[in-house]
């Protein structure tokens, strides 16, 4: 299991170094969207026993928003988010039991904004000054977040921290979580974004740890609901798109609003 994970991390870093750092932006574009499709349909599939509509309409529904995401065209983005609840609202009357038509819109909605309306948000990082350096810094951040709280929470984990969501999550292994997110932000600053002070970007780095560590539960409890182990099988030994977006959606988010508000 671990090779398999190994292996599959190996063949991905370069293509993703590549796509973020040297691709044109089209060619980085149509990867997140293709991404974003396959979370969308892992998603409806997951839901699908929960909903009464089909989840063709959610996944349409997903995708609309998505490519008003890549517009940028913040009038496009709120007509494909309102037509599109209003449709679901509505089409959720016909269902005889009301509350399990409440039930199928509010999971509806909860899909396509989790996933084709956060996730599309690192074209918006990418495409603003510095763009793929502050990718790179949300990727390092996680990816070094998830050694140090793997390695940690395996030799010294013993506190379940939500046992009823993650049994497999420690206070130990979030705390080595964290010690991971600091070393990223030195690495960063080292070499990704040296004319940003070092504090700042390990105070954000802290902050993107966090919302990383409650993104990753928030789809353990999704799946716990679902009664699945793995939203997919996408990706060989390590589960399905979701499974490796879920610990970035939060920290995207933050970022661009960050970026935006502050600097």
């Amino acid at each position: 299991m671990l090779r398999t994970r190994l292996l599959t991390a190996a063949g991905a870093l370069p293509l993703l170094i590549f796509l973020i750092g040297y691709a044109p932006e089209w060619s980085f574009s149509g990867t997140v969207l293709v991404l974003t499709g396959i979370g969308l349909w892992e998603y409806f599939s997951l839901t699908r026993a929960q909903c009464t509509l089909s989840p063709v309409i959610g996944k349409l529904w997903g995708m609309l928003v998505a490519f008003s995401m890549v517009s940028g065209d913040m009038r496009l983005i709120g007509t494909a988010l309102s037509l599109g609840f209003m449709l679901i609202f509505i089409l959720s009357l016909r269902d005889r039991y009301p509350a399990r038509g409440i039930q199928t819109t509010s999971l509806f909605m909860l899909g396509v904004v989790y996933i084709g309306f956060l996730f599309p948000h690192v074209l918006w990082i990418h495409r603003g000054p510095e763009g793929a350096e502050w990718v790179f810094f949300i990727l390092l951040v996680a990816m070094l977040g998830d050694t140090g709280g793997y390695v940690v929470g395996r030799a010294w984990g013993k506190r379940k921290l939500l046992p009823h969501i993650s049994p497999g999550k420690t206070i130990e292994g979030g705390v080595g979580s964290i010690c991971g997110n600091g070393v990223a932000a030195l690495i960063a600053w080292q070499y990704l974004l040296p004319n940003r002070p070092a504090s700042e970007l390990v105070v954000l780095a802290l902050l993107m740890g966090l919302l990383a560590q409650l993104g990753d539960l928030c789809e353990s409890a999704l799946k716990r609901a679902c009664g699945a182990k793995d939203s997919g099988r996408f990706f060989p030994g390590h589960g399905g798109v979701l499974d490796r977006i879920d610990s970035l959606l939060f920290p995207i988010a933050f970022i661009y609003y960050y970026n935006t508000l502050w600097n």
